[in-house]
């Protein structure tokens, strides 16, 4: 990549953003964003892709340090030739670290934008672990700070006012690994500023539970972000599910306390699927009366139990063979019931009433055997 090539994709891409702008006057010069000092930030980039590719092992310490750290200082670079009231637009380093040939994510807070997170990882060594470079501006003078991260990939960041007087900023951070498992990271910043103390790390702090999204909400509204994951739920051994069928999902929710984030509630998401599982679980308990508050006609409930919906126990008892179809959270599915007189199929509906989700009815279904699967006839 040539000095005159990565000036030149900066000023388009200062050119697109610019696009989104107010009018100006006629006459009126707009000056491109374009990198500062060109012609080391291509050095720069060649050394750290030398020493990327000449590290060894998965580690970030030591030798193998230097080319996460010319990274991030590239990385400071670029934003300080932003300036302190444009890092609203950091995203607009990204494609300058992709034509220098480095990989790297970048994240911010829409909220507070003086706040800054570059992910570096080794674009030669997949399993290598990451370092994010947090960014922030104390009085004029933009810190940088690296930190260890395992997985590095899809960062999202929330950093807020605490009103602590030993840590008034904190920073939250969520990434996942390369199989999608999610991390969670905390900061807190020194009182006068300087620099951030780590609180929580994925080893140290409760897991959010594997893969799954998640989202930085401020569901008191009090300025200070709760975190909400939702990942797969482990599933009721009793079930199965086709691949396309839906799936139950667990919620966490997590909040802030002085040590740290802590788990505050856990939930299995509400769905049509959830409550056909618990109205199973409920029939084999001998919990009648539960059950019948999860019917729409509870004088449905003894049909239930006279086709034998609580008396098995054995896994995969039941099968979600088919659902409501071009939607990713249906009404209505087909399920497959191991019973005491053989194979069953019914078509199980459901609705929302009074904000739950209860069974509106059921039917029974023919079982058609595929012709694959039918007995051959015996040669004469």
């Amino acid at each position: 990549m040539t000095t005159r090539a990565v000036v030149v994709m900066a000023s388009v891409l200062a050119a697109a953003t610019m696009l989104g702008a107010p009018s100006v006057a006629r006459g009126q010069t707009i000056k491109p964003w374009v990198p500062p000092a060109a012609d080391s930030l291509v050095r720069w980039a060649s050394e750290a892709k030398v020493r990327f590719r000449a590290n060894t092992g998965d580690s970030v310490g030591g030798a193998n340090y230097r080319a996460y750290d010319l990274v991030g200082t590239i990385g400071r670079r670029l934003l300080r030739s932003l300036g302190k009231n444009n890092l609203i637009q950091a995203q607009a380093i990204k494609p300058v670290f992709d034509s220098l040939g480095l990989e790297t994510e970048v994240a911010t807070d829409p909220k507070l934008p003086h706040f800054v997170l570059l992910m570096a990882r080794n674009p030669y060594r997949r399993t290598a672990s990451a370092v994010g470079y947090l960014y922030w501006f104390r009085g004029d003078d933009l810190r940088m700070q690296g930190a260890l991260f395992r997985g590095g990939m899809q960062p999202e960041m929330r950093v807020w006012w605490t009103g602590w007087k030993q840590a008034p900023y904190g920073w939250g951070v969520v990434d996942r690994s390369r199989d999608g498992e999610l991390r969670f990271t905390l900061f807190r910043l020194a009182p006068n500023g300087s620099f951030w103390n780590l609180i929580q790390y994925a080893d140290s702090s409760s897991q959010l539970g594997g893969a799954g999204s998640v989202a930085w909400v401020d569901m008191d509204r009090d300025e200070r972000p709760e975190l909400v994951a939702w990942v797969a739920n482990d599933g009721d051994s009793l079930f199965e599910e086709c691949p396309d069928c839906p799936k139950l999902l667990n919620e966490l929710t997590f909040t802030e306390r002085p040590e740290g984030f802590g788990l505050h509630d856990t939930r299995v998401v509400p769905s049509p699927y959830a409550t056909f599982t618990l109205f199973i679980r409920l029939l084999i308990e001998n919990n009648r009366s539960q059950a019948a508050r999860l019917l729409k006609d509870p004088a449905r409930l003894q049909q239930a139990v006279a086709a034998g919906w609580g008396a098995r126990r054995t896994p995969r008892t039941w099968k979600i063979e088919l659902a409501e179809p071009e939607t990713r959270w249906p009404r209505w599915l087909g399920v497959r019931f191991r019973g005491p007189a053989g194979d069953k199929r019914y078509v199980v509906r459901f609705e929302l009433h009074h904000g739950r989700w209860i069974i509106r009815d059921w039917e029974s279904r023919t079982i058609v055997r595929p012709d694959s699967l039918r007995t051959p006839p015996r040669p004469k």
